[in-house]
């Protein structure tokens, strides 16, 4: 018999019980780790992804209408699209149009938040204005000299035209002398010599008006009477007269405008020969 046999022979029937319930319970536990060893893992608690907030905007003079159709969520679905427009004012919905107090750039930002809680956001710069139709092209007015007589000028706008197909239907004249008149050719007398600013300003059929103005320079031509009194032959009346119609004759010859002071003067010694009887 071997020693190892001996010694199992010599162990009391106690301590093979407790070596027998001490065995067992490691192979208990051997199983259990075991067993959990191989059961599935618990699966991990999945994470919420972000929205992605887009929009697009179309512009009327100072009218926006924004529209946050492109925003998406990527695992679930957008509750609430939230606006604020860079004017201190705010609003809600995916689709929405806004109108602006005055023309700039406003930087607008949309907020979206999915059903999960999660938001994103989004800045775009919208640049707005009001658009202001040019008004109708107005009349053409033009002034045409057709004479000048003296102090006589007649003038025409029969030049003048209205634009895009329209009729002009009034003419009225200011001609600088504190005068006025109307109709398409007006003839007008002034009472001195001188440079005068005319004015034209002519109507449409719409209402329209439009002005032009030009200088007329204006001239009396003196004109000598058909028969003057022919001077005195004689050197009889008193020579201070004799003297004065000598020189204005001398110059009325150079200056027409003397020649009625000359009339005067010879008419002056004529009246004073017939007083002294002089033949």
């Amino acid at each position: 018999m071997t020693s190892l046999a001996r010694e199992r022979s010599n162990i009391s029937p106690k301590k093979k019980l407790a070596i027998v319930a001490a065995t067992a319970v490691v192979s208990l536990i051997v199983v259990v780790v075991g067993l959990a060893s191989l059961a599935p893992k618990s699966k991990p608690q999945s994470v919420n992804e972000l929205p992605v907030a887009n929009f697009g905007f179309d512009v009327n003079n100072l009218t926006v209408e924004f529209n946050a159709s492109a925003s998406i969520d990527p695992d679930g679905s957008i509750a609430n699209y939230s606006w604020s427009f860079g004017d201190q004012l705010t609003g809600y919905g995916a689709v929405i149009v806004h109108d602006f107090a005055d023309n700039g750039t406003y930087t607008t930002e949309l907020t979206v938040t999915d059903d999960k809680g999660g938001k994103n956001s989004s800045k775009k710069s919208v640049n707005v204005s009001i658009t202001v139709e040019p008004a109708a092209s107005g009349p053409e007015a033009n002034i045409e000299v057709v004479s000048k007589d003296n102090w006589t000028v007649t003038l025409s706008a029969a030049k003048s035209k209205a634009r895009d197909g329209g009729e002009v239907v009034s003419y009225a004249w200011d001609f600088g002398d504190g005068s006025t008149g109307t109709g398409e050719e007006v003839a007008h007398t002034y009472d001195a010599n001188g440079t005068y600013t005319v004015i034209l300003t002519v109507t449409d059929d719409l209402g329209a008006t439009n002005s032009t103005s030009v200088s007329i320079t204006v001239i009396k031509t003196w004109v000598p009477p058909e028969e003057p009194p022919e001077p005195p032959t004689n050197k009889t009346g008193p020579p201070g007269l004799l003297h004065a119609i000598e020189i204005h004759k001398e110059k009325a010859d150079r200056n027409g405008g003397l020649q009625n002071s000359l009339d005067h003067l010879i008419g002056n010694l004529e009246k004073w020969l017939d007083k002294h009887d002089v033949p």
